[in-house]
């Protein structure tokens, strides 16, 4: 059996995920890790590639396996996630996500389809909170003076009450946005004096906005409000009715995965099914149909031995430690540099430590990243469209004509603008980086093209 070069790097991501799900790792975790590397012939570039790619890209990736390589991977993660004597609902809940986003073809799935999302994150966690969202509305003749988006959402409302008891069970919360804006426009009142005191900046004039337009959000607006702008998951379109479930994941990372889940025709039902594959997945017995089949599941059970208790738990603060030590040794080798798919800027080989500087300066930045030979001041004109267009990618303002005087400022008015941004930039770097930031910096003599000198072998670009 033979896993692709792209399924090997998937399955690499996937399983690093899954033994911090729990947020322990045991040494009997590292062990199997070991063993399966080496059966499948999963090498550390595989694992290194893996560090760049998203939950929902591993998960596509190996949607397109065969069968027989999913029913392998189930065996792989029921031994895996038993390695330390238990299975945690951490490493249950991701383990069904990724089976239904991999359309893993048992009886036990029949029905139930799903995908994973990975977003840019969000800067606030939901993660106890279940969100139904909606499609976008579709016009449609309302029936017996029904309102059409009444209708639609009549399934939800007839179930909502069971299925925030099943929630709760899970210790989840439903967020059902119907019933929160009738909870808001009932207590009113308190709500606008309550943001008065957790937004202190908003103005009176934005309050009284908020005041008059609260009655006039319908709910599959407000999900496509929500889904597609607030949670900038661009040009993502909902099928179908989902609930919207976050991902756990003990690491700190630049996106957030979720789970969506789809509840067309009856939620309560969905989600019934989907929290009893939650409870059964790592007992789904294996049928090894062929011998290959049967030869690979032999080298890849865990010897009983194996199954380690030293557990470690790797925090935000080993995390520091790490960065801290690489940040103050000059003499290691240049790390590469990681463009992500949101435009953030990562260096690899310290811990993965992001680059903070602000959205032109990161524009500016990959427009000389991805100009080899350098580019003159007095030709920065000549790249204005292509540096509004990766403005207009990295930026969540919409304003487009306020973007576009951004970018102008910065082309027609060089010696003014560019000096303060090259500056930023570079301060960013040397805060991680000291002596050796002189690699990453846009520099260049006076009247000379200005350029990056880092080796763009060492640029990994997954920003499009």
């Amino acid at each position: 059996m033979t896993f692709k070069e792209n399924a090997k790097t998937a399955l690499a991501k996937v399983l690093s995920d899954l033994i911090q799900s729990d947020g322990i790792v045991n040494q009997g975790e590292i062990n199997y890790l070991r063993q399966v590397f080496k059966a499948l012939k999963i090498h550390d570039s595989h694992l290194k590639t893996a560090g760049t790619m998203s939950l929902a890209d591993a998960a596509d990736t190996l949607r397109g396996c065969g069968a027989s390589e999913k029913t392998l991977l189930l065996y792989i993660v029921q031994q895996l996630a038993n390695a330390d004597g238990c299975c945690d609902p951490c490493e249950a809940f991701l383990s069904t996500a990724l089976f239904l986003a991999i359309g893993l073809d048992r009886p036990e799935t029949q029905g139930l389809h799903a995908q994973i999302v990975s977003l840019p994150d969000t800067h606030f966690d939901p993660h106890d909170t279940v969100l139904f969202v909606e499609p976008e509305r579709i016009p449609e003749t309302p029936s017996k003076g029904q309102p059409a988006d009444e209708r639609r959402s009549d399934p939800m409302k007839s179930h909502h009450e069971a299925i925030s008891q099943l929630l709760q069970r899970r210790g989840k919360q439903l967020f059902y946005l119907p019933h929160i804006m009738a909870g808001i426009q009932e207590k009113k009142a308190t709500f606008l004096q309550m943001l008065r005191y957790l937004e202190p900046l908003l103005t009176e004039d934005q309050l009284q906005l908020i005041e008059h337009d609260l009655g006039g959000f319908r709910s599959s607006d407000l999900s496509k409000e929500i889904f597609l702008n607030y949670l900038n998951a661009r040009g993502f379109h909902i099928a179908h009715p989902a609930f919207l479930m976050k991902i756990d994941h003990a690491r700190t990372d630049t996106s957030q995965d979720f789970l969506l889940l789809d509840a067309p025709d009856d939620p309560l039902q969905a989600l019934e099914r989907f929290f009893a594959l939650t409870d059964q997945v790592m007992r789904f017995p294996i049928d090894a149909q062929g011998k290959n089949l049967q030869r690979y599941m032999d080298l890849l059970t865990m010897p009983q031995e194996a199954q380690g208790k030293d557990a470690f738990q790797y925090t935000g603060f080993h995390k520091i430690i790490v960065d801290t030590l690489l940040k103050y040794h000059s003499d290691q080798g240049l790390s590469r540099l990681r463009i992500g798919d949101n435009g953030r800027l990562f260096l690899v080989d310290r811990n993965d430590a992001e680059v903070k500087i602000q959205t032109l300066g990161r524009a500016l930045y990959i427009l000389f990243l991805r100009h080899e030979e350098g580019i003159a001041l007095t030709e920065l004109a000549d790249h204005r469209d292509e540096l509004m267009d990766l403005y207009a990618a990295l930026s969540t303002y919409s304003n487009e004509d306020k973007l576009r005087q951004t970018v102008d400022n910065l082309v027609d008015f060089v010696g003014t603008t560019m000096n303060p941004l090259l500056s930023r930039i570079r301060k960013s770097f040397t805060a991680l980086l000291g002596a050796q930031a002189k690699d990453y910096l846009i520099e260049g003599d006076v009247g000379d093209r200005k350029k990056i000198h880092l080796d763009r072998r060492l640029v990994i670009d997954t920003f499009r």
